[in-house]
Formats: C-alpha cells, structure tokens, sequence
C-alpha cells in the first residue's frame, strides 16, 4: 500500500503542476525555463508550434497502444523533442510535393490515408528521443554528440540521427546535416524534458545498402559506381537490404518473449525488443579506381577490376572466373572483404572506455593507448581489424605498428612503415560517408584484401575480442559500450533465436547482457555476459588468419561472489564437442593459493618468475591495458580479482569453424557463468624463447 501511494505522488504532483501553470504569451526570442511545464503544455501555447502539436495529438504511440504522443508529452518522462516550426513543417511538404509524393504541399493533398500517415509518423516519431529507460538522459545542445556523429539514443521512430556543427560557427548545428537548430529557442527546460526548435523537420533516409547501391550502380557520378557494380554483381543486393527481424519483435510485443527474473538481484531483465541487421562497407572510391586502372569511369568494368585483382596476387586460391555469387570466386571474396555484417557508427568504430590513460568522462576524449576490435567479414569468414592510437591520429583498418610494449613501457606506438600503415577511414563531413538506414559507407583511397602481408601480421598479434564482438548483433542494435547502464535478457533458441553466432540450449537459465557503464567494474571495455541458473551456452569463435598452434584464454573477474564453475568444451562439431581441461572455477581469484598470484615488485627477474608459476598452474594475470576505473590508475594485471585462465593449447585450422561451449556443473541455479573477454596468442607469442609475451 505505501508502494502504490508512493507511486502517485508523481502523477498528483503532475496534476497539480498542470492545474495551476501560467499560460500568458512569452517572448520565444530567448531561451526558457519551464520547469513547472510539460513539453506538451509549451508547445500548446507557442502559436509557432500549432502544427506539430496537432501531429501529436493525432499520432498514436504504437499500433497496440491509442495513448497519443502529445498525452506523453504532458505526461512525466524524460524526452529530447526537436520541435519544427509551422513553417519547419510546410518546407517538408514543399519537398513532397517537388518529389511528385503530393500534387501540391498541403495535408489534404495525400493521395490515401495510408500515405498522409506514414508521413505524420515520420515528422512526429524522429522529432523525440525517450530517455526514461536510459538512466532519465535528456540532450541539451552541449550534450550533443560530436561533429558528424550519432545521438547515443534512437528516435521513437527507432531510427539513429546525427548531428553536424557549421565550420566556422560551432553554435550553428544541423541534425542529420539538414535541419537547423534554433540558436535561440534552444535547451528550454520543462517538466519532463528539453525542447529544440528546429526550422526543418527530421526525416531520416528510408534508403538501405541493398536499395542504395542498386540505386548507385547506374549513377556514375555517386562516388561509388564501381563498387555499387561489383556489390550487384555478387548477388548481394537483396542481403543488404534487410532491415528488421519483425518475427522477433512480434514475439516480444505479445508478451511471448518476457522479462527475465533475475534472482541473485530479485529483479526483471527486459528483452532486447528489437532484432535490427546491419552492414558496414569499406568502399574505395570512384577516384581510385579511374586513378589505379588509368581508364574513364564509365568504361571500367568489372572483368577489369577481375584481372586487376588477380594481378596484385589477392586471393591467390579463389576461382577466377566470372561466377561472382559464388563464395569461392575472387571477385565474391574480394567484395566481401569489404562488408561487415553490422552497423558501425563513427563512434564506435573502436571502442574506447577503459583502456589505460583514457578518461571517457573528460569533455575532451583524446586517444591514448591503441584501442582495436577484430570484425569477421561477410562471405568467407576473414578477420578486418580497426585501430585507433594517440599516434594514429584517425581510425585506421589493418594497422601493424611498433608498440612500447616492455614491463616499464607505456604501450603507445613507437613507429609504424608505410606498409604497415594500414588504410585511413575518412569520417569527416565532407567526406564522401554515407550514412544509411541499415548501414554505413566509409570511403577509403587504398585498396583493402586480405592478403599475405595482412594475415601474418594478424599472426604475430594477439587476438584480444570482448565476447560480445562474437555477435553483430549487439552494435547493429545498440548493445555495445552504451553511454548509460543497462541490461538485456535473451531469449533461449527454443523460444527465439537471436544470434546467429550464440547458442542458448536449455531455457533453464537466463542469458544477458550487463553493462558495466560507470559502474568501476574490471571489464574489458564495459560489457560482460552472464549466464544464471542450469546454463549452457555455444559460442562460434572467429577463425584464425593462418593455421597453427594457439593458446585460449578467458579473462575472469571475481568481483561477484555469484561466480559459478563450468565445464569448457571446444572442437568443430557443434554437437559432439570435446572437454577442454578441468572445469573453469570462476569463483577463484588471486588470492587463493592455487593461482599462485603475487603483486608485481620493483624486481623484473621476481616478476617473471611469478608470471611464470601462474602459467605452470594455467592461470594469468589481467592484462595491464585496461583499468577498473576508466581514466584510473589500478591495472586488471595490478588486481587480484581480475586474472586470465588458459583454456586449452591446440592446433587451429584457419579454414575451419570452431566452438567453445560452456556448461555449468553446479546444481545451484543462483551461480553464474561470467564471460568478458576471450584471447588468442600463438605459439610464437607466448612460447617464444627471445622475446617474452608482453603484460600488455
């Protein structure tokens, strides 16, 4: 009973508010408080708004709901609201109309209701951002992302948008590069939000890769004609033009895919309502082709681009014939290198959070050690890595630079040759990026292959993944190292599969992701996945770029005293594999005896020495990349809890897919499998006898 009138005084509150507010005529020439007014009640009384609030009324929140968006907008919440102008509004018409869409810009002019509505949508739904699930986040002008990047939130009508600052006036911006933000109507301050004045209304593209490169290859003047043609050619244009899975969010709208309880915490996990695909396409620009094949772009074809190939030695075992669907064709293979199979924005090409000397909360977020991530492409399975450092100076795709990386070294780059300078992704604004609906085209003006020179240098790495870069799906829907903490449930594949790369084989457990965001967990970049009650789990782990003996490892952190025991099973068959070692006591952390963890001394002889023991009983410290407070000091290797345990050494085939499954062993439901981060090094890294595996 307390609970329920605690729950009220919100809305009594809000009832009082609304009763009693002042409605007299405001100059709008300056900026407002009204933080005794709702959105919605702002609106209503600024005449230049009159239209907008009219959408609102009439625009109903979801297909199974008849609450409109202007009752939310008087209603407590937490919204950003681009409010346009009347006229905001008549200048989208006009552009309608220009389209052929209406014969004439006015309401009454849609040919069907159907039409007139779809369009209602799209002013009304990407004119909000709803941040009552985000932690309350709200955007004021100087919490706007950075130049030519997305808002960390999607509109109410799921679509991303993004912001651009005029060159030579940073308080003049654009969303989506073409609707302007009112200098002077701007951060009004209400009850439940902040409003925008914008004199353009927010219509993002519908346009997805498949429908735009379709559109690209008879278009020689778009800048990527001849990558749109080989795209075409492969076959690949229905593929790209994928945009939900709305068999799954069916499931979750009808309440057959429910929340989770989570018992350790007695709370509900919400499922991840939407299962969006994503693409991401490296594509050299027209410029390069006319410039490396010495020919006019419109007679450049792609038996040229075939034979240019072939010539530089790429994909020496691929078919080269004219059967480009093929997967096994050159052509196929080397488009596909190209294509990643989810959205990448430029915010998080890399990601950065907690690599060491990196403050995330700093309002300037300078690079400082190399950040990466290793993406498998589309088509043949091969490994893209993106880089950024201090000295990088950019993202960068397949950079091998030399690192600082001694015990007394600071990890930066210490120099890097032209040939393992890797290729510079372009993402400023007049850069030739193209941001889409499903996908993103960077442009890049060197040719990228996968090629020899690339795989060894991927050999002589150690592969370092966060486990949730085994699942697109995770940043094509916004999972990844989010701005805010939060957690989702996932459904078992009895009931809903959703991830193509993840195994959920028994709906006795719960499996989520958890957010470490501002929570000063000893994550590798934020985000863990855990698995409560009877679990097992599959995962496909990427390939290896050339075949040989490698070494598994899985970061643990012992920060939780829910840390269950699991066995480890690795192979290629998915349903018979093999145990990999004694199981996996996650529970275990350096200061047990069995790990044999000291802390390091001023002594490198001692240290060595202990590192040495560790491994004799298959344990690691953390590496001394990452800290446990972002911008902090206390290294994962400087940590006790956070250590590193050696799975399994085994020869690895790199045209074969493999598999590590992870099974509990306990009868108690309330443990947990806790998986942060996987590695792999090879021999030549971690058994070499001149130069030691690094700390880092």
């Amino acid at each position: 009973m307390k609970t329920e009138v605690l729950n009220l005084i919100p809305i009594m509150l809000m009832s009082i508010v609304l009763a009693t507010s002042c409605t007299e005529d405001i100059d709008t020439s300056s900026r407002y408080v009204f933080k005794e007014r709702t959105i919605g009640s702002y609106l209503s009384d600024h005449n230049q708004f009159s239209e907008y609030v009219r959408l609102c009324k009439e625009q109903e929140v979801s297909d199974v709901s008849e609450t409109s968006v202007y009752q939310l907008l008087t209603a407590y919440g937490a919204y950003t609201c681009f409010a346009p102008t009347n006229e905001a509004i008549q200048l989208y018409l006009d552009t309608l109309c220009i389209k052929g869409i209406i014969p004439e810009p006015s309401w009454d002019a849609f040919p069907n209701d159907r039409v007139k509505d779809s369009i209602r949508y799209v002013i009304v739904m990407n004119s909000l951002i709803d941040g009552k699930d985000a932690e309350r986040k709200m955007f004021t002008v100087s919490e706007f992302p950075d130049n030519n990047e997305e808002f960390s939130l999607s509109t109410m009508a799921d679509c991303k948008i993004s912001i651009i600052y005029a060159q030579n006036d940073p308080d003049s911006c654009f969303i989506d590069g073409k609707c302007p933000v009112s200098i002077k109507n701007r951060d009004i301050e209400c009850l439940n939000g902040f409003i925008h004045e914008l004199s353009y209304a927010i219509n993002p593209t519908s346009e997805t890769l498949g429908s735009t490169l379709h559109l690209y290859a008879t278009q020689p003047d778009c800048g990527y004609f001849i990558m749109a043609k080989l795209v075409e050619a492969c076959g690949l244009t229905d593929t790209l033009s994928v945009v939900k899975d709305y068999a799954y969010e069916k499931l979750v709208k009808t309440g057959v895919i429910k929340d989770s309880w989570w018992p350790n915490l007695g709370t509900n996990v919400p499922p991840q309502e939407n299962r969006k695909y994503g693409f991401t396409l490296f594509a050299e620009t027209d410029d390069f082709w006319t410039k490396t094949l010495k020919k006019d772009l419109k007679d450049i074809t792609i038996d040229d681009v075939r034979q240019w190939v072939a010539n530089q030695g790429f994909y020496p075992d691929a078919i080269n014939d004219e059967n480009y669907k093929d997967e096994n064709n050159l052509i196929n293979q080397f488009v596909t290198y190209h294509l990643l199979p989810c959205r990448l924005p430029v915010d998080k090409l890399v990601l950065h959070y907690n690599e060491r000397g990196y403050n995330p909360r700093g309002r300037i977020k300078a690079p400082t050690v190399p950040v990466w991530n290793h993406y498998v492409t589309m088509g043949k399975r091969r490994l893209l890595r993106l880089w950024e450092s201090a000295e990088s100076h950019g993202v960068y795709l397949n950079r091998f630079p030399v690192l600082d990386n001694g015990r007394h070294g600071n990890y930066h780059e210490l120099s890097c040759t032209t040939e393992n300078e890797g290729i510079y992704i372009n993402t400023d604004v007049d850069s030739k990026m193209v941001k889409l609906m499903n996908s993103i085209i960077y442009p890049i003006d060197k040719v990228l292959a996968y090629d020899n020179h690339v795989r060894h240098e991927l050999m002589r790495s150690r592969l370092r993944y966060d486990v949730w870069e085994f699942a697109p799906e995770m940043m094509s829907n916004d999972m990844r190292c989010m701005s805010y903490f939060h957690r989702y449930s996932f459904p078992a594949d009895e009931v809903y599969q959703y991830f193509d790369d993840i195994n959920i084989n028994t709906k006795d457990m719960i499996f989520y992701l958890l957010n470490g965001i501002n929570q000063e967990w000893p994550n590798y970049q934020a985000d863990e996945m855990l698995c409560e009650g009877m679990y097992d789990v599959t995962l496909r782990l990427p390939p290896v770029p050339i075949s040989g003996t490698y070494e598994i490892r899985m970061g643990v952190s012992t920060e939780s005293p829910w840390r269950g025991i699991c066995q480890v099973y690795y192979g290629e068959d998915k349903d018979a594999l093999y145990p990999a070692g004694i199981p996996v006591n996650m529970s275990l952390g350096g200061t047990d005896p069995l790990l044999k963890w000291e802390a390091d001394t001023q002594d490198d002889d001692y240290n060595a020495e202990i590192d040495k023991r560790m491994r004799n009983n298959g344990f690691m410290k953390g590496p001394e990349y990452f800290t446990e407070v972002p911008g902090g000091n206390q290294t994962a290797r400087s940590l006790a809890k956070t250590t590193r345990r050696i799975l399994l050494r085994t020869h690895i085939d790199s045209e074969k897919v493999y598999y590590l499954r992870f099974k509990s062993v306990q009868d108690n439901p309330n443990k947990q499998l806790f998986l942060d981060y996987i590695e792999w090094c090879p021999k030549e890294i971690y058994d070499n006898p001149n130069t030691p595996e690094d700390i880092w």
